[in-house]
């Protein structure tokens, strides 16, 4: 029994690092989405390019949920936890455009991030009663500061465009519950093809009524079929694996990177302003993370 207790707690440490892993390529991909759609679909309207991610990105999530023989409907029960994730999907990601073109990638993202771990943290704490961790107050505390430090360096500040950055990550919250719900009973992808395909469902219309502008431009349809299939399909597939074996509050902890990789791209890409706040706001989040994933051992 003495042998057993040790291999135990190394394939939980490992699986733990797994997910962390798992999450932090998640939110690198996201964190790309805002510079390849200002490069590659700047001619789209904010509200044409968050429905055909969706669109592209659940019908990859159906496409490789059914090559591995898991597709959603399979599994019957849970319908509503499936609505509710589905009703914010295109929340989410309405909102996170409609911001980007208001407020500038950075800050957008920033502040869609910052959002992000407040509200999963509310939901954790509401459903389970626990009290959150010092080292995930800290981290979140360090993260947020980081992400308040880049965003006083942000030109274009706009009260609508905060509002949909607060909205979109008030909305992951949502969909990060859900997905939670869904895995007791079922494995990860059934969980996040049937939340995500029925965000593409709903959003199937917007997207048809700008199929022109889409496809009329090698370059868009290119640009779409990354945001769908890398920053959607993809980046969904890990934050599933993320969330199979840390709790909600540490997936959205992780999710603090992307502000960070959005704005590294967008100084080092989109040529914006690059000096001693962007290396200590992207320091300070990074550490944050470390602070509130790696130490937390809730």
């Amino acid at each position: 029994m003495r042998s057993q207790r040790p291999h135990a707690e190394v394939k939980r440490v490992n699986a733990e690092f797994g997910g962390l892993g798992a999450a932090a390529m998640a939110a690198i991909l996201v964190g790309s989405a805002g510079t390849a759609a200002a490069l590659g679909a700047e001619s789209l309207s904010p509200w044409a390019i968050g429905s055909w991610r969706t669109v592209i990105g659940g019908a990859g999530l159906l496409l490789v949920a059914g090559m591995a023989g898991q597709s959603p409907w399979r599994y019957t029960s849970k319908l509503g936890w499936i609505c509710v994730g589905a009703l914010a999907v295109p929340v989410n990601q309405l909102a996170f455009f409609g911001a980007l073109e208001r407020t500038g990638v950075a800050l957008g993202t920033l502040v869609t991030v910052g959002s992000m771990p407040v509200t999963a943290g509310a939901i954790q704490w509401v459903r389970s009663k626990e009290t959150p961790s010092p080292q995930w107050v800290l981290g979140i505390l360090i993260a947020l500061s980081g992400i308040a430090l880049l965003s006083t360096g942000a030109v274009q500040v706009s009260p609508a465009g905060l509002l949909l950055a607060v909205l979109s990550g008030a909305a992951f919250g949502v969909i990060g519950l859900s997905l939670q719900e869904l895995m007791l009973d079922r494995p990860t992808l059934p969980a996040v093809s049937s939340v995500m395909g029925g965000g593409a469902l709903l959003l199937f219309p917007v997207a048809a009524a700008s199929a022109g502008d889409v496809l009329g431009s090698p370059t868009t349809t290119i640009t779409m079929l990354y945001l769908g299939l890398a920053t959607l399909t993809l980046a969904y597939v890990l934050l599933g694996a993320a969330l199979r074996t840390l709790n909600l509050r540490a997936v959205a902890a992780v999710t603090l990177l992307e502000p960070a990789v959005a704005a590294t791209l967008a100084v080092v890409i989109l040529d914006e302003p690059f000096g001693p706040r962007f290396l200590a706001g992207t320091a300070l989040v990074i550490g944050g993370v470390a602070v509130a994933s790696v130490l937390n051992r809730q």
